[in-house]
Protein backbone atom coordinates (compact mmCIF):
# COMPACT_ATOMS: atom_id res chain seq x y z
CA UNK A 1 0.00 0.00 0.00
CA UNK A 2 1.26 3.51 -0.27
CA UNK A 3 2.81 5.06 2.28
CA UNK A 4 3.02 8.70 4.15
CA UNK A 5 5.24 10.09 5.96
CA UNK A 6 5.61 13.33 8.03
CA UNK A 7 6.28 16.67 6.29
CA UNK A 8 10.08 18.29 6.94
CA UNK A 9 10.63 21.73 5.70
CA UNK A 10 12.60 22.05 3.10
CA UNK A 11 15.45 24.31 2.79
CA UNK A 12 14.22 27.28 -0.26
CA UNK A 13 16.55 29.38 -2.13
CA UNK A 14 13.90 32.93 -1.70
CA UNK A 15 15.85 34.75 -3.92
CA UNK A 16 14.34 33.06 -6.97
CA UNK A 17 10.53 32.40 -5.07
CA UNK A 18 7.71 33.91 -6.63
CA UNK A 19 5.64 36.46 -4.01
CA UNK A 20 3.34 33.16 -3.35
CA UNK A 21 3.95 30.07 -1.37
CA UNK A 22 2.08 27.37 0.28
CA UNK A 23 3.34 24.65 2.24
CA UNK A 24 6.95 24.60 1.01
CA UNK A 25 5.71 25.34 -3.05
CA UNK A 26 6.60 28.11 -4.64
CA UNK A 27 4.26 29.75 -7.36
CA UNK A 28 5.25 29.96 -10.92
CA UNK A 29 3.83 30.88 -13.73
CA UNK A 30 0.50 28.55 -12.78
CA UNK A 31 -0.65 30.39 -9.98
CA UNK A 32 -1.63 28.93 -6.62
CA UNK A 33 -5.77 28.60 -6.28
CA UNK A 34 -7.18 27.30 -2.93
CA UNK A 35 -9.60 24.42 -3.74
CA UNK A 36 -11.82 22.56 -1.70
CA UNK A 37 -11.41 19.24 -1.00
CA UNK A 38 -14.72 18.40 -2.23
CA UNK A 39 -13.45 20.95 -5.54
CA UNK A 40 -10.76 18.52 -6.17
CA UNK A 41 -12.55 15.13 -6.01
CA UNK A 42 -15.09 16.98 -8.35
CA UNK A 43 -12.43 18.35 -10.66
CA UNK A 44 -10.95 14.58 -11.76
CA UNK A 45 -14.84 12.95 -11.66
CA UNK A 46 -16.09 15.99 -13.85
CA UNK A 47 -13.40 15.62 -16.09
CA UNK A 48 -13.30 12.11 -16.59
CA UNK A 49 -17.18 11.29 -16.46
CA UNK A 50 -17.76 12.59 -20.30
CA UNK A 51 -17.15 11.06 -23.14
CA UNK A 52 -15.61 8.03 -22.02
CA UNK A 53 -17.84 6.70 -19.69
CA UNK A 54 -20.73 7.58 -22.84
CA UNK A 55 -18.82 5.64 -25.14
CA UNK A 56 -17.61 2.86 -23.14
CA UNK A 57 -20.93 0.36 -23.38
CA UNK A 58 -20.44 0.80 -27.09
CA UNK A 59 -16.84 -0.20 -27.30
CA UNK A 60 -17.49 -3.25 -24.73
CA UNK A 61 -20.84 -3.72 -26.40
CA UNK A 62 -19.94 -7.29 -27.52
CA UNK A 63 -17.78 -8.35 -24.39
CA UNK A 64 -20.82 -7.44 -22.55
CA UNK A 65 -21.36 -6.31 -18.95
CA UNK A 66 -18.68 -8.06 -16.82
CA UNK A 67 -16.49 -7.07 -19.86
CA UNK A 68 -17.08 -3.20 -19.63
CA UNK A 69 -17.14 -4.28 -16.10
CA UNK A 70 -13.52 -6.28 -15.52
CA UNK A 71 -12.02 -3.40 -18.36
CA UNK A 72 -13.33 -0.40 -15.65
CA UNK A 73 -11.56 -1.99 -13.05
CA UNK A 74 -8.41 -3.07 -14.11
CA UNK A 75 -8.32 0.37 -16.13
CA UNK A 76 -8.51 2.11 -12.82
CA UNK A 77 -6.51 0.39 -11.08
CA UNK A 78 -3.42 1.19 -13.26
CA UNK A 79 -4.73 4.71 -13.17
CA UNK A 80 -4.67 5.03 -9.41
CA UNK A 81 -0.91 3.82 -9.98
CA UNK A 82 -0.12 6.62 -12.42
CA UNK A 83 -1.79 8.82 -10.39
CA UNK A 84 0.09 8.64 -7.92
CA UNK A 85 3.54 8.88 -9.64
CA UNK A 86 2.50 11.72 -10.46
CA UNK A 87 1.49 13.31 -6.98
CA UNK A 88 5.19 12.11 -5.65
CA UNK A 89 6.80 13.97 -8.17
CA UNK A 90 4.65 17.15 -7.57
CA UNK A 91 5.33 17.07 -3.90
CA UNK A 92 9.18 16.51 -4.81
CA UNK A 93 9.03 20.22 -6.88
CA UNK A 94 8.44 23.05 -5.42
CA UNK A 95 7.07 25.14 -8.20
CA UNK A 96 3.20 23.57 -8.94
CA UNK A 97 3.79 23.01 -12.63
CA UNK A 98 1.92 20.85 -15.56
CA UNK A 99 3.86 18.01 -16.97
CA UNK A 100 5.68 19.87 -19.72
CA UNK A 101 6.77 21.93 -16.85
CA UNK A 102 8.25 18.15 -15.11
CA UNK A 103 9.89 17.30 -17.67
CA UNK A 104 11.34 20.58 -17.97
CA UNK A 105 12.08 20.77 -14.07
CA UNK A 106 13.19 17.13 -13.54
CA UNK A 107 14.94 15.79 -17.28
CA UNK A 108 16.93 18.93 -17.61
CA UNK A 109 20.40 17.21 -16.82
CA UNK A 110 22.48 15.77 -19.88
CA UNK A 111 21.63 19.00 -22.31
CA UNK A 112 18.56 17.33 -23.92
CA UNK A 113 15.80 19.47 -21.63
CA UNK A 114 14.68 20.58 -25.07
CA UNK A 115 14.22 17.77 -26.56
CA UNK A 116 12.62 16.56 -23.52
CA UNK A 117 9.89 19.12 -23.21
CA UNK A 118 9.47 19.40 -27.02
CA UNK A 119 8.44 15.58 -26.81
CA UNK A 120 6.45 15.73 -23.92
CA UNK A 121 4.58 19.05 -25.56
CA UNK A 122 4.09 17.46 -28.77
CA UNK A 123 2.74 14.20 -26.64
CA UNK A 124 0.37 16.00 -24.79
CA UNK A 125 -0.97 17.92 -27.92
CA UNK A 126 -1.62 14.59 -29.32
CA UNK A 127 -3.77 13.94 -26.12
CA UNK A 128 -5.69 17.21 -26.17
CA UNK A 129 -6.36 17.88 -29.40
CA UNK A 130 -8.67 14.39 -30.01
CA UNK A 131 -9.66 14.55 -26.39
CA UNK A 132 -11.23 18.02 -26.56
CA UNK A 133 -12.44 17.43 -30.30
CA UNK A 134 -14.00 14.04 -29.08
CA UNK A 135 -15.59 16.10 -26.04
CA UNK A 136 -16.92 18.73 -29.19
CA UNK A 137 -18.02 16.29 -31.30
CA UNK A 138 -20.26 14.38 -28.38
CA UNK A 139 -21.85 17.70 -27.23
CA UNK A 140 -22.51 18.47 -30.94
CA UNK A 141 -24.51 15.24 -31.23
CA UNK A 142 -26.27 15.82 -28.37
CA UNK A 143 -26.87 19.96 -29.01
CA UNK A 144 -28.18 18.66 -32.75
CA UNK A 145 -30.64 16.26 -31.44
CA UNK A 146 -32.27 18.66 -29.99
CA UNK A 147 -32.32 21.63 -32.02
CA UNK A 148 -31.21 20.29 -35.72
CA UNK A 149 -28.59 22.92 -36.34
CA UNK A 150 -25.91 20.50 -38.16
CA UNK A 151 -22.99 19.85 -36.58
CA UNK A 152 -20.66 22.33 -36.95
CA UNK A 153 -23.03 24.83 -35.68
CA UNK A 154 -23.91 22.79 -33.15
CA UNK A 155 -20.18 22.15 -32.07
CA UNK A 156 -20.08 26.29 -31.81
CA UNK A 157 -22.56 26.37 -29.53
CA UNK A 158 -21.12 23.76 -27.13
CA UNK A 159 -17.88 25.56 -27.38
CA UNK A 160 -19.45 28.58 -26.13
CA UNK A 161 -20.47 27.53 -21.99
CA UNK A 162 -16.99 24.97 -22.46
CA UNK A 163 -14.73 28.19 -23.64
CA UNK A 164 -16.11 30.18 -21.15
CA UNK A 165 -15.61 28.23 -17.86
CA UNK A 166 -12.05 27.79 -18.89
CA UNK A 167 -10.82 31.07 -19.33
CA UNK A 168 -11.60 32.28 -15.90
CA UNK A 169 -8.98 29.73 -14.61
CA UNK A 170 -8.87 27.13 -11.87
CA UNK A 171 -10.80 28.27 -8.88
CA UNK A 172 -13.72 28.75 -11.50
CA UNK A 173 -13.50 25.61 -12.82
CA UNK A 174 -13.14 23.81 -9.78
CA UNK A 175 -16.17 25.05 -8.79
CA UNK A 176 -18.09 24.25 -11.88
CA UNK A 177 -16.78 21.19 -11.87
CA UNK A 178 -18.60 20.25 -8.00
CA UNK A 179 -22.10 21.45 -9.13
CA UNK A 180 -21.47 20.20 -12.47
CA UNK A 181 -20.55 16.45 -10.89
CA UNK A 182 -22.93 16.72 -7.80
CA UNK A 183 -25.92 17.44 -10.74
CA UNK A 184 -24.28 14.24 -13.15
CA UNK A 185 -24.08 11.99 -10.39
CA UNK A 186 -27.78 12.36 -8.55
CA UNK A 187 -29.27 12.59 -12.27
CA UNK A 188 -27.04 8.73 -12.91
CA UNK A 189 -28.59 7.01 -9.87
CA UNK A 190 -32.03 8.33 -11.13
CA UNK A 191 -31.67 6.96 -14.93
CA UNK A 192 -30.17 3.79 -13.62
CA UNK A 193 -32.97 3.39 -10.92
CA UNK A 194 -35.59 4.39 -13.38
CA UNK A 195 -33.88 1.66 -16.27
CA UNK A 196 -33.75 -1.36 -13.85
CA UNK A 197 -37.67 -0.67 -12.98
CA UNK A 198 -38.60 -0.54 -16.26
CA UNK A 199 -40.72 -3.55 -17.86
CA UNK A 200 -37.74 -3.48 -20.67
CA UNK A 201 -34.60 -4.49 -18.34
CA UNK A 202 -33.71 -7.58 -18.56
CA UNK A 203 -30.73 -8.65 -15.54
CA UNK A 204 -30.43 -11.81 -17.63
CA UNK A 205 -28.80 -9.78 -20.11
CA UNK A 206 -25.87 -8.79 -17.30
CA UNK A 207 -24.33 -12.29 -17.15
CA UNK A 208 -24.00 -12.92 -21.54
CA UNK A 209 -20.11 -12.15 -21.52
CA UNK A 210 -17.76 -12.75 -24.25
CA UNK A 211 -14.08 -12.46 -22.74
CA UNK A 212 -12.31 -12.18 -26.35
CA UNK A 213 -14.19 -9.36 -26.89
CA UNK A 214 -12.82 -6.83 -23.86
CA UNK A 215 -9.38 -5.82 -25.43
CA UNK A 216 -11.79 -4.02 -27.83
CA UNK A 217 -12.62 -2.10 -25.37
CA UNK A 218 -9.50 -1.35 -23.32
CA UNK A 219 -8.34 1.84 -25.26
CA UNK A 220 -11.91 3.99 -23.98
CA UNK A 221 -11.04 2.26 -20.58
CA UNK A 222 -8.14 3.65 -20.53
CA UNK A 223 -9.62 7.13 -21.45
CA UNK A 224 -12.30 6.66 -18.67
CA UNK A 225 -9.81 7.43 -16.36
CA UNK A 226 -7.22 9.09 -17.47
CA UNK A 227 -6.95 12.47 -16.04
CA UNK A 228 -3.23 12.09 -14.72
CA UNK A 229 -2.93 15.62 -16.55
CA UNK A 230 -5.33 16.82 -13.72
CA UNK A 231 -3.06 16.29 -10.89
CA UNK A 232 -1.25 19.01 -11.06
CA UNK A 233 -4.08 21.15 -11.23
CA UNK A 234 -5.47 19.17 -7.80
CA UNK A 235 -2.11 19.99 -6.57
CA UNK A 236 -2.30 23.73 -7.16
CA UNK A 237 -5.82 23.81 -5.49
CA UNK A 238 -4.51 21.49 -2.49
CA UNK A 239 -0.82 23.15 -2.14
CA UNK A 240 -2.11 24.47 1.36
CA UNK A 241 -3.21 20.95 2.44
CA UNK A 242 -0.71 18.57 0.46
CA UNK A 243 -1.44 15.40 2.91
CA UNK A 244 -5.39 15.73 1.34
CA UNK A 245 -3.81 15.42 -2.54
CA UNK A 246 -3.55 10.98 -2.58
CA UNK A 247 -6.80 11.31 -0.89
CA UNK A 248 -8.30 13.56 -3.27
CA UNK A 249 -6.94 11.03 -5.97
CA UNK A 250 -8.31 8.08 -4.61
CA UNK A 251 -11.91 9.37 -3.81
CA UNK A 252 -11.90 10.98 -7.19
CA UNK A 253 -11.09 7.39 -9.56
CA UNK A 254 -13.57 5.29 -6.49
CA UNK A 255 -16.00 7.67 -7.73
CA UNK A 256 -15.57 7.48 -10.73
CA UNK A 257 -15.51 3.45 -11.19
CA UNK A 258 -18.78 3.36 -9.11
CA UNK A 259 -20.28 5.74 -12.12
CA UNK A 260 -18.84 2.87 -14.68
CA UNK A 261 -20.43 0.11 -13.17
CA UNK A 262 -24.04 1.76 -12.37
CA UNK A 263 -23.93 3.25 -16.05
CA UNK A 264 -22.65 -0.10 -17.72
CA UNK A 265 -25.17 -1.85 -15.66
CA UNK A 266 -28.14 0.47 -16.55
CA UNK A 267 -27.57 0.71 -20.03
CA UNK A 268 -26.61 -3.36 -20.46
CA UNK A 269 -29.74 -4.54 -18.33
CA UNK A 270 -32.20 -1.98 -20.53
CA UNK A 271 -30.62 -2.20 -24.28
CA UNK A 272 -29.57 -5.33 -26.38
CA UNK A 273 -26.02 -5.13 -26.90
CA UNK A 274 -26.88 -4.53 -30.91
CA UNK A 275 -28.95 -1.47 -29.60
CA UNK A 276 -26.30 0.61 -28.03
CA UNK A 277 -25.79 3.42 -30.05
CA UNK A 278 -21.86 5.46 -30.10
CA UNK A 279 -22.97 8.07 -27.95
CA UNK A 280 -25.14 5.73 -25.41
CA UNK A 281 -27.32 8.48 -23.97
CA UNK A 282 -28.89 8.36 -27.40
CA UNK A 283 -30.48 5.03 -27.43
CA UNK A 284 -30.93 4.36 -23.91
CA UNK A 285 -32.89 7.75 -23.95
CA UNK A 286 -35.16 6.42 -26.81
CA UNK A 287 -36.15 3.58 -24.73
CA UNK A 288 -37.98 5.83 -22.32
CA UNK A 289 -40.01 8.51 -24.26
CA UNK A 290 -39.34 11.97 -25.16
CA UNK A 291 -39.33 13.77 -21.70
CA UNK A 292 -37.14 11.25 -20.34
CA UNK A 293 -34.96 11.58 -23.43
CA UNK A 294 -34.35 14.84 -22.61
CA UNK A 295 -33.17 14.74 -19.72
CA UNK A 296 -30.83 11.94 -19.80
CA UNK A 297 -29.31 13.71 -23.15
CA UNK A 298 -29.13 16.83 -20.80
CA UNK A 299 -27.13 15.18 -18.24
CA UNK A 300 -24.90 13.73 -21.15
CA UNK A 301 -24.22 17.51 -22.35
CA UNK A 302 -23.05 18.47 -18.65
CA UNK A 303 -20.67 15.57 -18.63
CA UNK A 304 -19.40 16.61 -22.05
CA UNK A 305 -19.20 19.83 -20.53
CA UNK A 306 -17.40 19.00 -17.52
CA UNK A 307 -15.01 16.68 -18.89
CA UNK A 308 -14.13 19.92 -21.11
CA UNK A 309 -14.01 22.09 -18.75
CA UNK A 310 -11.01 19.85 -16.49
CA UNK A 311 -9.10 18.43 -20.11
CA UNK A 312 -8.94 22.58 -21.71
CA UNK A 313 -7.84 23.40 -17.99
CA UNK A 314 -4.87 21.24 -18.17
CA UNK A 315 -4.09 21.58 -22.02
CA UNK A 316 -3.85 25.10 -21.39
CA UNK A 317 -1.31 25.13 -18.43
CA UNK A 318 0.90 22.96 -20.89
CA UNK A 319 0.71 24.99 -23.48
CA UNK A 320 1.70 27.89 -21.22
CA UNK A 321 4.67 26.22 -19.97
CA UNK A 322 5.79 24.92 -23.41
CA UNK A 323 6.12 28.37 -24.84
CA UNK A 324 8.25 29.61 -21.47
CA UNK A 325 5.32 32.47 -20.64
CA UNK A 326 6.24 33.83 -17.55
CA UNK A 327 2.62 34.13 -15.81
CA UNK A 328 -1.06 32.40 -16.72
CA UNK A 329 -2.14 35.93 -15.34
CA UNK A 330 -0.87 38.20 -18.12
CA UNK A 331 -3.88 38.36 -20.62
CA UNK A 332 -1.70 38.19 -23.81
CA UNK A 333 -0.53 34.42 -22.52
CA UNK A 334 -3.80 33.66 -21.18
CA UNK A 335 -4.67 34.29 -24.96
CA UNK A 336 -2.59 32.59 -26.72
CA UNK A 337 -2.64 29.20 -24.85
CA UNK A 338 -6.61 29.93 -24.83
CA UNK A 339 -6.56 29.90 -28.55
CA UNK A 340 -4.14 27.32 -29.35
CA UNK A 341 -5.88 25.05 -26.73
CA UNK A 342 -9.30 25.36 -28.42
CA UNK A 343 -8.22 26.17 -32.04
CA UNK A 344 -7.72 22.65 -33.22
CA UNK A 345 -10.90 21.29 -32.39
CA UNK A 346 -12.48 24.05 -33.97
CA UNK A 347 -10.58 22.82 -36.78
CA UNK A 348 -11.46 19.68 -36.67
CA UNK A 349 -15.35 19.70 -35.98
CA UNK A 350 -15.29 21.92 -39.09
CA UNK A 351 -13.15 19.26 -41.37
CA UNK A 352 -16.22 16.66 -40.34
CA UNK A 353 -13.66 13.76 -41.60
CA UNK A 354 -13.26 11.88 -38.09
CA UNK A 355 -16.37 10.68 -35.80
CA UNK A 356 -16.41 10.56 -32.22
CA UNK A 357 -15.37 6.81 -32.05
CA UNK A 358 -12.33 7.56 -33.50
CA UNK A 359 -11.17 10.35 -31.06
CA UNK A 360 -11.71 8.64 -28.14
CA UNK A 361 -9.61 5.37 -29.04
CA UNK A 362 -6.54 7.83 -30.42
CA UNK A 363 -6.65 9.30 -26.87
CA UNK A 364 -6.97 6.59 -25.06
CA UNK A 365 -4.36 4.66 -26.86
CA UNK A 366 -1.80 6.88 -26.73
CA UNK A 367 -2.50 8.64 -23.74
CA UNK A 368 -2.44 5.60 -21.68
CA UNK A 369 1.16 5.43 -22.49
CA UNK A 370 2.01 9.02 -22.24
CA UNK A 371 0.43 9.66 -19.06
CA UNK A 372 1.27 6.46 -17.01
CA UNK A 373 4.43 5.52 -18.44
CA UNK A 374 6.30 8.95 -19.18
CA UNK A 375 5.88 9.27 -15.24
CA UNK A 376 7.97 6.32 -14.18
CA UNK A 377 11.60 8.23 -15.39
CA UNK A 378 10.31 11.69 -14.20
CA UNK A 379 10.19 9.85 -10.58
CA UNK A 380 13.23 8.49 -10.88
CA UNK A 381 14.38 11.80 -11.49
CA UNK A 382 12.67 13.17 -9.20
CA UNK A 383 14.01 11.32 -6.48
CA UNK A 384 17.26 11.93 -6.90
CA UNK A 385 16.80 15.81 -7.28
CA UNK A 386 14.39 15.73 -4.22
CA UNK A 387 14.06 19.86 -4.29
CA UNK A 388 11.20 19.33 -1.48
CA UNK A 389 10.51 16.45 0.92
CA UNK A 390 7.23 14.66 -0.09
CA UNK A 391 3.86 14.39 2.38
CA UNK A 392 3.56 11.15 -0.02
CA UNK A 393 5.47 8.24 -1.71
CA UNK A 394 4.27 5.67 -3.76
CA UNK A 395 6.31 2.68 -1.57
CA UNK A 396 5.84 -0.58 -3.11
CA UNK A 397 3.84 0.44 -6.13
CA UNK A 398 7.10 1.93 -7.42
CA UNK A 399 8.55 -1.34 -7.12
CA UNK A 400 10.24 -2.50 -10.37
CA UNK A 401 7.07 -5.26 -11.00
CA UNK A 402 4.51 -2.62 -10.76
CA UNK A 403 6.48 -0.81 -13.35
CA UNK A 404 6.84 -3.37 -15.75
CA UNK A 405 2.84 -4.53 -15.73
CA UNK A 406 2.33 -0.82 -15.99
CA UNK A 407 4.26 -0.10 -18.90
CA UNK A 408 3.09 -3.61 -21.05
CA UNK A 409 -0.57 -2.82 -20.45
CA UNK A 410 -0.59 0.77 -21.73
CA UNK A 411 2.08 -0.04 -24.30
CA UNK A 412 -0.07 -3.21 -25.01
CA UNK A 413 -3.58 -1.57 -25.45
CA UNK A 414 -1.73 0.85 -27.78
CA UNK A 415 -0.06 -2.21 -29.85
CA UNK A 416 -3.43 -3.36 -30.28
CA UNK A 417 -5.50 -0.32 -31.08
CA UNK A 418 -2.66 0.69 -33.32
CA UNK A 419 -3.28 -2.85 -35.06
CA UNK A 420 -6.90 -2.54 -35.52
CA UNK A 421 -9.32 -4.58 -33.72
CA UNK A 422 -12.84 -5.82 -35.24
CA UNK A 423 -15.58 -4.73 -33.24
Amino acid sequence: MPQSRAAARPTQDMTDAAPTSSAGFIEGALKLKRLTLAQAVMLLVGGNVGAAILSLPYAARVSGYPGAALVSVLTTVFSVVSHLYIVEIMLRTKRPVQLVGLMREHMQEGGHAAAWVALMALLTAGIAIPSLTAYVMGGAQIIDAFLPVGPVAAGLVFLIPGAAVVWLGLKATGVAQQWGSLLMGAALLTFALVSSARPEFDAARLARFVPGAMAAALPVGIFTSMSQALVPEVVRGLSHAPRQIPRAIMIGLAINLGFLLVFCAAIFGLQPFDAISEVVTVSWGRAFGVPIWVAVNSFALLALLTSFWASALAAMGNVIEALGFRSEASFTSRLIAFAATVAPSVVLVFMQRYDFGDMISVAGAVGGVVLAVLPIPILLRARRRNERTPEFVCGPLFSPPVQVALVVFYVGALVYAALGSPH
